[in-house]
């Protein structure tokens, strides 16, 4: 986190005010990480991700207090993701949790177009239903939903402002 203040401290001083940050998905529920650990039932595991999104947040406040005239816009991919993988359909997708093209559980092994060491794979038919593309990947249509969200989403999904406040009002 030290190094992060200090790169950002620089960025500063060569007259950057305005930055927006997007937290850490979570690393523990993607379609390729869900059955590392089989005890878990294909459940998340997500302890580490949510404390380092916790100390990204306290930091982006210290900045703010810190700099003179900084500001930012912090997009939760965090909870958007967790809110389309189990409740998909309320996003218009029709699977959250595993991938469109891909091997095994959850389609979480990465070798769409039989690249990987495992030639064979699966291909959904239509990759906009799913929430992930391949074992990390969202889809077009994900990507477009939290573009949407950081321009213009409420303080419930990106904070202090959203991009569309931070560049045109603050």
């Amino acid at each position: 986190m030290v190094l992060f203040l200090l790169l950002w401290q620089e960025i500063y001083k060569k007259g950057g005010r305005k930055f927006g940050f997007v937290n850490l998905a979570p690393l523990g529920c993607l379609p390729r990480t869900r059955i590392l650990k089989p005890e878990n039932k294909g459940e998340c595991m997500e302890e580490l991700t949510t404390l380092a999104n916790k100390a990204l947040s306290q930091l982006l406040e210290t900045l703010e207090d810190q700099l003179n005239g900084f500001k930012y816009s912090n997009f939760d991919l965090f909870n958007s993701l967790i809110q389309r993988m189990n409740h998909p359909s309320k996003y218009g997708f029709k699977e959250g949790k595993a991938a469109s093209c891909g091997t095994g559980p959850f389609r979480r092994f990465p070798n769409c177009g039989g690249k990987g060491a495992v030639k064979e794979y699966q291909l959904c038919d239509n990759a906009s239903e799913y929430m992930y593309f391949d074992s990390a990947h969202p889809t077009e249509r994900a990507n477009k939903q939290f573009a949407e969200l950081m321009w213009s989403g409420t303080p419930k999904v990106v904070a202090p402002y959203n991009l569309k406040v931070l560049f045109e009002n603050v």
